[in-house]
């Protein structure tokens, strides 16, 4: 059939439209902080076969499992006879199945125009609180899945638009904190009508079979782009390694690695070479390492892209079942993304020598997140705060890494404003700036810097739980640079240190208490002494660097009083060098 080819591209970009308003309806309607503030969720529209047409912003390592949600809710629809008709909305979190871990629960509804299923809405949503033995569901001393809390299969949400109380009871039965869970979940399912009614309005003006071609040349632009992407692309084999600190259920540190393989129409990564899972909650399943590789290769090869599942075919990934990237249950998963970022870094690190004008040096890495949960004395209620933390980047080749930005594949979240935590939370921010304590990776150009967040508790009590990487192994330099710093969280009681590091489980604080989250700063591009005098003058300036550093590390003297480079010292000092 000849098709107005002006016709297919309104809605081609109508469908991308669609994901980016479900992404919004869910900021406006949501009840947490978490995902009307910090953005920890992802909406996307898929074809009733369950390949990716469209995404809205938020979390990137969510863009390669919302197709996996899709194609799992169906199969398991047809497997369990759970009965399918318009209005229903299905409800998931068993990570084993969608990857991830059990905070991120996901909704999925199919689409029909009349007695036809034409796409399949889905969501994923970080909710705060599912039980478990940590408030907040996560934390570093699970052992296996069943203490990160309750394991929701494919069910009904809502069948046949009726809401099933039923299973709702038992999720809320679940949580700590059932009055925000419940608003969340609405908030999510809010999103995936909107999409319904959309589709159904675009099916009704055009008629559902240009919306249905539309799609299928969606997934062929996709494929055309990136095929055109891939040539750019050096080829060949590339390999990193790094390792993970030692949690509680493990031995010692574990050393990872990731191979890379890059062909004119293939996008490989082999992480055959690591450690068997471990009874630590670091592992990540199948589906978050799959997501994994899809995130660096879109950031590699076009971040901007309208992603689909077109885009992502050059993308293979080999993991062997039962290793620490492709778990297996009973396997605890409920701090995966710490794991799930260092294979994004493997492939970047693996890259970066060789692709200069598309890579950094190695960056802070870790979430750097935190739990403070506790009995609000304003109104009586039970909260959970918690968020992801920006850090330092890594410097470039030809610039200085990015200050306070968060981890690579934490992508398009966001910390929370200092307004909204002391108006939501017994908590007063009493610092929030650059942290200078801990510096960074210095270098022809340097690394950015970390943020250091000051939270004095004023509740009468309050549970500390943590989970961070990067707190023994420094983020990695290039050419010639130097490491970045490393991340921790500190425990100030009556202006004492009583906690210094990186994992903590039900830590109790008390009122007065300061928790002081100090992410780590970028490593640095080339020698330092081939820096731009001019730029470490710049520095000095700007509060960032003292004297010593200029000195002792850039090899640059300068004078304090006139506030410019005393030339002949700094050219006698670097030529000694």
């Amino acid at each position: 059939m000849a098709r107005d080819v002006v016709t297919i591209r309104i809605i081609k970009n109508a469908l991308d439209n669609i994901a980016r308003e479900m992404f919004w309806s869910t900021v406006r309607t949501a009840k947490s902080s978490i995902i009307y503030e910090t953005y920890d969720f992802a909406p996307a529209l898929t074809n009733s076969q369950g390949d990716l047409i469209s995404i809205g912003t938020g979390v990137p390592v969510f863009l390669g499992v919302m197709p996996i949600i899709a194609k799992a809710v169906m199969e398991d629809v047809d497997k369990f006879d759970l009965g399918l008709s318009p209005g229903d909305i299905f409800i998931i979190n068993d990570p084993y199945r969608i990857s991830t871990h059990l905070n991120d629960v996901a909704l999925a509804m199919p689409i029909f125009h009349k007695d036809q299923i034409i796409a399949i809405a889905t969501i994923r949503g970080h909710v705060n609180d599912v039980g478990g033995m940590n408030p907040g569901s996560w934390g570093p001393n699970a052992t296996e899945v069943f203490q990160e809390g309750l394991i929701i299969p494919t069910s009904h949400f809502y069948r046949a638009g009726k809401l099933n109380n039923e299973v709702v009871r038992l999720i809320l039965r679940n949580t700590r904190i059932p009055d925000y869970v419940y608003g969340d979940l609405e908030a999510l399912a809010a999103a995936l009508r909107y999409a319904y009614g959309r589709l159904n309005e675009l099916c009704n003006k055009y008629g559902v079979d240009y919306v249905l071609h539309a799609m299928d040349d969606r997934l062929n632009d996709g494929r055309l782009l990136a095929r055109n992407r891939l040539q750019e692309l050096i080829k060949g084999e590339f390999f990193a390694e790094e390792k993970i600190e030692i949690y509680e259920g493990m031995d010692d540190d574990l050393r990872i690695t990731a191979r890379v393989i890059i062909t004119d129409n293939k996008f490989l990564v082999d992480f055959s070479d690591n450690p068997a899972q471990v009874k630590a909650p670091i592992n990540t399943t199948y589906a978050g390492i799959y997501t994994a590789v899809a995130t660096a290769f879109t950031a590699i090869t076009d971040p901007h892209v309208p992603l689909n599942q077109g885009f992502l075919e050059p993308v293979e990934v080999v993991c062997p079942e039962g290793t620490l990237f492709n778990a297996l249950p009973p396997a605890p998963v409920s701090c995966y993304w710490e794991t799930l970022f260092y294979a994004v870094d493997l492939i970047w690190k693996a890259l970066a020598p060789h692709l200069p004008e598309r890579f950094t040096a190695g960056h802070f890495l870790s979430v750097v997140s935190e739990t403070l949960s506790m009995v609000d004395p304003r109104d009586g209620q039970y909260k959970i705060l918690c968020e992801p933390n920006p850090g330092g980047w890594g410097a470039g080749i030809d610039k200085d890494g990015e200050s306070c930005l968060v981890s690579a594949a934490d992508g398009e979240t966001y910390c929370h404003p200092v307004e909204v935590i002391e108006k939501e939370y017994p908590i007063r921010v009493e610092c929030m700036r650059f942290n200078m304590e801990d510096g960074v990776g210095h270098g022809t150009f340097r690394g950015g810097f970390g943020m250091r967040k000051d939270y004095r508790v004023l509740a009468d009590e309050a549970n500390l739980v943590c989970s961070i990487n990067r707190i023994k192994y420094a983020p990695w330099a290039v050419n010639g640079g130097e490491e970045g710093s490393c991340n921790h969280i500190v425990v100030l009681r009556d202006g004492q240190n009583i906690w210094d590091g990186g994992r903590a489980s039900n830590f109790m604080l008390k009122k007065g208490d300061v928790v002081s989250i100090r992410s780590g700063g970028g490593a640095g591009w080339g020698s330092p002494l081939k820096r731009d005098p001019l730029l470490v003058l710049d520095d000095y300036k700007n509060g960032l660097i003292t004297l010593d550093i200029a000195r002792e590390k850039y090899g640059v003297i300068i004078n304090p009083e006139l506030l410019c480079i005393d030339w002949e010292s700094t050219n006698k000092l670097r030529a000694e060098r």
